[in-house]
């Protein structure tokens, strides 16, 4: 039995493909083609309304470390220069300080962004100021950390000026003679071209 429906089930498969009806195909179905000399696309571009173009320029990734040691109330700086021709965009920032017992931290770094687009660079200086959190004191030295992605422009030129970043600590008192006293900061991002002069 099972021999002779088999032998039907093929038969009738065999007389549906041929005519084609499995597919809704009939006989009056046409083949569906595309005009080569139809199927192109046109952007309008002309001098009344042109096309704007952007070139992305290509991002390099950036990450850098540098380090201050204050000893008292006044600023202990560091330099961190960009790449010349570059712009460094920052998107997170790392900071950890060790100071000893009782003493803290003001801790900021500052960077120039030419957002006028004058080429004086003077006026484009930014404070950035970062608020660190107590972690403990460890062997007599007192931790903070700071972490946080952000968005931050540095410029590694303007005008004729050179700059990067500069990384900045003091602590709200003296730190005793010999003792060990660090800000390191972490920049992570990428660098960019500096767009052309107009």
């Amino acid at each position: 039995m099972s021999k002779l429906f088999n032998y039907f089930a093929t038969a009738a498969f065999a007389a549906i493909l041929m005519t084609g009806s499995a597919f809704g195909q009939t006989e009056n179905s046409k083949l569906v083609g595309i005009d080569p000399e139809k199927n192109t696309v046109q952007l309008p571009n002309n001098s009344a309304n042109p096309l704007s173009v952007k070139v992305e320029s290509a991002k390099k990734p950036f990450q850098a470390r540098v380090s201050v040691g204050p000893t008292g109330t006044g600023n202990s700086s560091a330099f961190l220069a960009v790449p010349a021709g570059k712009r460094l965009v920052i998107e997170n920032v790392s900071v950890v300080g060790r100071v000893p017992e009782g003493l803290k931290l003001e801790v900021n770094f500052y960077t120039h962004y030419d957002n006028d687009g004058d080429g004086a660079g003077s006026e484009d200086i930014v404070f950035h100021r970062i608020p660190m959190t107590e972690q403990g004191v460890f062997d007599g030295t007192s931790i903070s950390a700071f972490n946080q992605k952000m968005l931050v422009f540095a410029d590694s030129q303007i005008g004729t000026g050179t700059y990067g970043i500069g990384a900045q600590a003091r602590l709200n008192g003296m730190a005793p003679a010999g003792a060990f006293t660090q800000v390191q900061f972490t920049f992570s991002g990428y660098l960019e071209d500096l767009p052309s002069a107009p």
